[in-house]
């Protein structure tokens, strides 16, 4: 598992989930730098609470707030890493990533707990499959040899390699022509991941049929 970085802030303030919290718990048991990170943060927060007395925040930032952070909006950090992967504008990546919440947009996905969202890459990117995966809660996606390169994206969850190596929220993932692997979604949020194929997959476990 990488660092923390991306969630030592909701660790500090006691906001994360209990799968993800069980999961920082046991990288921060073992990681001396993000353990230090611990103690800034700490420090910090402990500092602004004596400092600034507790206010309940207006409705409307309150609303704003909410909406980067579970709405669509909340994919906006990842607008220039989504525009470089799939070779589009930001303005075009920004869009797309607004789009994810449109529910008409996905179609079923290969496995059964999954959906696909297709992509329109640009010209760096033609002649590859292009998508975001979503593959829900401990869903497996069953091993395969790629027949060419595949590239991958985390934007929110988490997904577990069959060798134990597991991909966070602004981390990439690249399999080589000749390589193989199996996966599963990490517990917590769906795992939404950028994808881009170069070839074919060849399964050697069957597919679950979606519903």
């Amino acid at each position: 598992m990488a660092h923390l970085d991306d969630i030592l802030a909701e660790w500090v303030l006691e906001t994360l989930e209990p799968p993800a919290r069980e999961a920082a718990e046991r990288h921060l048991a073992e990681c001396a730098r993000c353990q230090g990170e611990v103690r800034r943060l700490s420090l910090a927060r402990d500092a602004l609470s004596v400092l600034t007395p507790p206010v309940d925040p207006p409705e409307s930032v309150l609303g704003a707030l909410m909406e980067r952070m579970e709405g669509p909006r909340r994919f906006e950090r990842f607008a220039d890493p989504v525009a470089s992967f799939f070779d589009l504008s930001r303005e075009h990546s920004l869009r797309m990533l607004e789009s994810l919440g449109d529910a008409s947009r996905w179609m079923p996905g290969p496995v059964e707990g999954s959906e696909l969202f297709p992509v329109e890459p640009g010209p760096a990117r033609e002649g590859m499959m292009a998508a975001v995966l979503r593959l829900h809660p401990g869903v497996r996606y069953p091993k395969h040899t790629h027949l060419g390169r595949e590239l991958n994206l985390v934007l929110e969850g988490g997904l577990r390699e069959d060798s134990g190596h597991e991909v966070w929220p602004g981390e990439a993932l690249e399999k080589t022509e000749g390589s193989a692997h199996g996966f599963s979604a990490l517990h917590g949020p769906a795992c939404l991941c950028a994808v881009l194929l170069e070839g074919a997959t060849e399964f050697e476990e069957a597919l679950a049929s979606p519903p």
